[in-house]
């Protein structure tokens, strides 16, 4: 193989200063690329964890960008042919582990079921991240393969096979990328923000309906997100004809994606951020919203016990969701500040992505 091809090597940051923990890992993950709205996170996930150890290689199953990262770590992208694409996948795992203490498995239980018997043959050890109530076979079969299972919460786990393998350490939010901002613009409307891929899991027809049943034109809804599946289209055509309908033209604002580094403005400049979403486990979204100090309100069962009842709503239960909006506009700004920025100080208590990549070098 040739390695100009698939290599992505920045110095720009050589610099950078490291941890003391050492030792070098192989970490397979869905896409390497800051600009992307999906997996941009994946990004500064990479750069933690470099940040702790000497070397780090990275598989990145999807063509991306890897410009900026320091020269400890380097970055392998893989081609589009599923086919070639896992003829190299075994190329470089034959290449790279006996290099390595260890394989980080992140997202998909695919990287762990393709590379985990050519890890099993070196002898190096398999943790494997997964966040999702799902469980299929690809998640039985990678939860007999990897050594130990890490995961954000008990619900982003459920009925393990193998319960003495899975560690909960939470997720890892950059709280210096997704900040408050002090400069916020005021300009008499009550901004409210809902991020994620529209799905019906999602729930915004919920979201939609609670704004009109207040009936102020003072609030303005910013929906971020698009379809993935061609088969949500018409979901997200529902959910504009039901704007129009409603007279909510106005308010309601279908932005469509946003990178993942951009998305701190859009947090910072929200009164109120609303997760309606069903998927049962802890997302990431509604950290980031915390961490920008933006009072959030969610019905995902995931965040009771970080938030509490105040900070919760009934899914398909838009009356309700309507007076916990209305209580949230009759806060003042200073108010809303205070509750922010307590909001922020558990993401950074609990969520820090330093923190975790620190617990995720440790497994090894």
């Amino acid at each position: 193989m040739d390695r100009e091809n698939y290599v992505s090597d920045s110095n720009q940051m050589s610099g950078q200063s490291r941890s003391v923990l050492g030792g070098s890992l192989l970490m397979i993950t869905r896409k390497v690329d800051p600009n992307d709205a999906l997996a941009g996170f994946a990004y500064n996930w990479v750069k933690k964890i470099g940040g702790n150890l000497d070397t780090l290689y990275v598989i990145s199953w999807q063509a991306g960008d890897a410009a900026g990262l320091p020269e400890n770590i380097k970055v392998y992208f893989l081609p589009k042919n599923k086919f070639i694409k896992v003829l190299v996948l075994w190329k470089l795992l034959w290449k790279t582990l006996p290099q390595v203490d260890g394989l980080f498995c992140h997202m998909n239980p695919e990287y762990t079921i393709l590379a985990g018997p050519m890890a099993k043959i070196f002898s190096k050890k398999i943790v494997s991240w997964y966040t999702h109530r799902a469980v299929t076979w690809r998640r039985r079969l990678m939860e007999r393969l990897a050594d130990i299972i890490i995961t954000a919460s008990t619900e982003s786990f459920r009925e393990a096979k193998y319960p003495a393998k899975v560690r909960v350490i939470g997720h890892g939010i950059d709280t210096q990328l997704f900040t408050p901002d002090s400069a916020k613009q005021t300009d008499g409307f009550f901004r409210i923000i809902s991020v994620g891929r529209i799905s019906p899991t999602k729930d915004y027809e919920t979201i939609i309906k609670a704004i009109d049943i207040i009936g102020s034109p003072k609030i303005k809804l910013t929906i971020i997100g698009d379809v993935i599946l061609p088969s949500q289209r018409q979901y997200l055509d529902s959910l504009r004809q039901m704007v129009d309908k409603m007279g909510l033209a106005g308010q309601v604002d279908f932005a469509g994606w946003v990178a993942n580094k951009d998305l701190p403005h859009y947090y910072q400049q929200a009164d109120l951020f609303i997760n309606m979403s069903g998927t049962g486990s802890v997302d990431k979204v509604v950290l980031e919203a915390m961490a920008c100090g933006t009072m959030v309100l969610t019905s995902n069962e995931a965040f009771i016990n970080i938030l509490g009842e105040k900070f919760m709503t009934e899914k398909n239960n838009p009356r309700q969701l309507s007076v916990k909006i209305s209580q949230a506009v009759a806060l003042t700004d200073q108010q809303r500040v205070e509750v922010g920025l307590s909001l922020r100080q558990k993401v950074i208590n609990e969520y820090d992505l330093e923190k975790l990549a620190k617990k995720i070098v440790s497994q090894f």
